[in-house]
């Protein structure tokens, strides 16, 4: 595959905490607001919309991008969006047939703008699920940058990135998720959780991560959730804070289960609750 890119972005999920900043000049606040933060389209629903909110001072170019990507990780453990320019042919890609009306346009302050998606599917196309990420660029305008030379001006433009994900299913779609790691250890003063996910299926695992941390006498001494996504595998590391926890033996649950808070619970595919258990010493 050619033209593979990572997008650092460990809380993809967030409308919001997909933007990347490319170019800083200055502290900045962000222009454009870019909802929902998923779209969902089928062969009974082909049109979606995005909407742009300029929350800043200034008009702001816009310009709508789809590209076929997907959330996976690292041989450190970190997630990203890998993003594929030229997926080959058996990918499960539809950032070639949705289209994005308008493709580029300047919103003005305090205004909204309409993006309407349609998806046009190539015939004959299976059953299943197919998977683009739309990128939303925002060009604001040029920042002022003093220069050594007080007869010198220099200026950057800021360019901001927000992505959100594109869903089309056809036909009967199912998924599911198999556990083949799960295991704790304790790094420094956090507490560090390796899980190995598969899914299963023709469709992507759109799930929880609920962490429940319980000591010796099985009193819960902490409790945490992480929205996860798996479109094919993932082997994920989980961080968190456990310098306020007694040295001891301790036991982590894990529940993963489909209730996700952050989607509308109609467009995430219902799988049973999976749970597993292990345990940690901690000095």
């Amino acid at each position: 595959m050619r033209g593979l890119r990572w997008l650092r972005d460990v809380r993809w999920w967030r409308v919001i905490a997909g933007a990347l900043l490319l170019m800083v000049a200055a502290p900045v606040a962000w222009a454009i607001l870019v909802a929902p933060q998923a779209i969902f389209l089928s062969d009974r629903e082909r049109t979606g919309e995005v909407h742009l909110v300029n929350t800043g001072s200034k008009p702001e170019d816009v310009q709508i991008d789809l590209e076929y990507g997907y959330p996976a990780t690292d041989s450190a453990g970190q997630i990203g969006i890998k993003l594929i320019e030229d997926p080959d042919s058996g990918a499960p890609s539809a950032a070639s047939w949705v289209r994005a009306f308008p493709h580029r346009v300047v919103v003005q302050p305090g205004q909204r703008q309409v993006v309407r998606l349609l998806a046009t599917p190539p015939a004959g196309l299976k059953d299943g699920e197919y998977w683009s990420r739309i990128l939303v660029t925002s060009r604001g305008a040029q920042v002022a940058v003093a220069t050594p030379d007080s007869n010198i001006h220099a200026g950057l433009n800021l360019v901001l990135r927000t992505i959100i994900s594109l869903t089309y299913r056809k036909g009967a779609v199912h998924t599911g998720v198999t556990v083949d790691d799960f295991r704790v250890t304790e790094e420094h003063d956090s507490l560090v959780t390796w899980l190995g996910l598969t899914r299963t299926g023709n469709a992507a695992y759109l799930g929880n991560v609920h962490l429940v941390v319980q000591d010796s006498l099985d009193h819960a001494r902490a409790t945490w959730d992480t929205p996860i996504a798996v479109y094919f595998q993932q082997h994920r590391r989980l961080a968190f804070p456990a310098d306020s926890f007694p040295p001891g033996r301790y036991t982590v649950h894990l529940t993963l289960d489909t209730k996700r808070s952050d989607l509308p619970q109609d467009d995430v595919l219902p799988v049973p609750a999976i749970e597993r258990s292990a345990g940690v010493v901690l000095h």
